[in-house]
């Protein structure tokens, strides 16, 4: 009786935890990553968009995002709750890569693809953030997944849920759009003889338009108003260094002093491996679905930005990150079995970059802390003290979310650092907001992007201060993207 429950025990280990336990271990460590310090860091402005846009019912064309926030935050509203909601997600997105890369091209490619998710800088952040973009890769994947599935044995059914999906992910970010041209083309070459699937995959997709119609107008409007307003041209470091940025370093704006060859060496060693895979005799029909997930939309917004406008970023590159991660991870493995030097050197260099990624990314401040900034006014201030910021979505957004005094606060617009001010106009209205004061506390948010009329604007300020103002106290937030300075004046 003991040798036949040994037996079984031993059946029973074979059967689930030899083959389970590794994407278990993997899993344990992406959630430890994306809970571990998650409320540490104060929200940034895209966060406070997102609390607006819930708090409003102002959903837009990314509804299911919103609407789920929604729900989410009826249960809380601490940032570290907040975020929750995207970590949910970022775990699922680490399985959901497993299962891709499992079933496209081996059980190692699956494990080694979850491995780089799990603890990528990139996709910890966006695990920890209140945005759609976790959401967003999770049903991509799941979508994808279902698809995959759907060539593996046609169901009316695994349709359903591909269409689901990828509805559900078009209305969290209708970039997602984009993996619908490599969806349409595998479905043609894998169904064209096969009328009758063929025509259900067509009705889908017609179906798929239909319920696409009410937020598709409203997504144009706004992609036009963006892009009109994106930044300049990518260079092709900026092309290139999307490489390393998914999977060991963000942002790349803040790579280390002196670490720029490391990452760029990393990044001709991801080159190197697709190279490799896309050369190597054993390529299977696969990895063409793969390429097709991966290249296709990529390159459309590569076109996009050198065309129109900049819209080369990882966060929009999201919906192809994963293809591309399971195409490194597939090269590495037949670099593994040809040459085991030049793979563990690969590893190498990949472990030096990733642990310097994750040490910037855990030690030191990566947003800007506007928390810390409203929380000094509203532990310092007193009755008779006057607040000036430059927005009304400054005052109720930011403000709304972490101050809890009762003086009030008032918009001087003249602050906002992207206008075109002059010296008088800005004393006067700070003479206006500090007439009833004793004293003021002044929070203004520099210039993101350093400019002739940014720099006119912070020194009109200062000289202001200087003539009207005793500054008692100035404390300067700096982060990412927002550098902030907090001024507690007497007139």
């Amino acid at each position: 009786m003991q040798i036949q429950n040994l037996t079984f025990m031993g059946k029973l280990r074979s059967m689930f935890l030899q083959p389970w336990l590794p994407i278990i271990l993997i899993l344990l460590l992406a959630t430890i990553l994306r809970f571990y310090q998650l409320g540490r860091e104060s929200l940034w402005i895209d966060e406070f968009h997102s609390l607006d846009r819930t708090e409003t019912l102002r959903l837009g064309f990314r509804v299911f995002y919103f609407a789920l926030l929604r729900v989410w935050m009826s249960f809380g509203t601490t940032d570290a709750w907040l975020r929750g909601l995207s970590a949910i997600f970022g775990i699922g997105s680490v399985f959901l890569i497993y299962q891709l890369g499992y079933r496209l091209v081996g059980r190692a490619t699956g494990f080694i693809s979850a491995f780089v998710v799990a603890v990528s800088p990139l996709f910890i952040f966006h695990s920890q953030e209140v945005r759609m973009y976790m959401l967003s890769t999770f049903l991509t994947m799941a979508g994808t997944l279902a698809l995959v599935l759907v060539f593996e044995r046609p169901r009316v059914a695994l349709f359903g849920i591909w269409l689901g999906m990828r509805l559900l992910a078009v209305y969290t970010t209708p970039l997602n759009l984009l993996l619908l041209l490599p969806d349409i083309i595998l479905i043609f070459f894998n169904f064209r003889k096969q009328r009758r699937i063929f025509v259900a995959a067509v009705a889908s997709l017609t179906v798929f338009g239909l319920l696409f119609l009410p937020v598709a107008f409203k997504f144009i409007s706004a992609s036009s108003s963006f892009l009109s307003r994106a930044g300049t041209l990518p260079s092709v470091a900026e092309i290139l260094g999307q490489l390393p940025a998914a999977t060991v370093y963000w942002p790349m704006r803040q790579l280390p002093d002196g670490a720029t060859w490391l990452y760029g060496l990393w990044g001709c060693a991801l080159l190197f491996l697709l190279g490799f895979l896309a050369f190597n005799k054993k390529r299977s029909a696969r990895l063409s679905w793969l390429a097709a997930w991966a290249i296709l939309p990529s390159g459309i917004l590569l076109i996009v930005s050198l065309v129109i406008g900049d819209i080369w970023t990882p966060r929009y590159l999201l919906l192809s990150t994963p293809y591309f991660i399971i195409l490194f991870a597939a090269g590495f493995v037949q670099v593994w079995k040809w040459k085991r030097a030049v793979a563990l050197s690969i590893a190498a260099v990949y472990a030096v970059t990733l642990g310097i990624g994750l040490f910037h990314y855990y030690g030191r401040e990566n947003v800007t802390d506007w928390r810390g900034a409203v929380q000094i006014i509203d532990s310092q201030v007193k009755a008779g003290d006057g607040i000036v910021v430059s927005s009304d979505f400054v005052r109720d957004g930011i403000f709304g979310h972490y101050y809890s005094d009762a003086v009030p606060i008032e918009i001087v617009e003249s602050l906002k650092s992207y206008r075109r001010i002059d010296q008088a106009e800005l004393a006067e209205d700070l003479r206006q907001a500090s007439s009833n004061s004793s004293r003021l506390w002044l929070l203004y948010v520099r210039p993101r992007v350093e400019s002739k009329s940014g720099q006119q604007h912070q020194q009109t300020l200062q000289a202001v201060l200087d003539e009207q103002f005793e500054v008692q106290q100035h404390e300067v937030f700096s982060g990412y993207l927002d550098t902030l300075d907090l001024f507690l004046l007497a007139p």
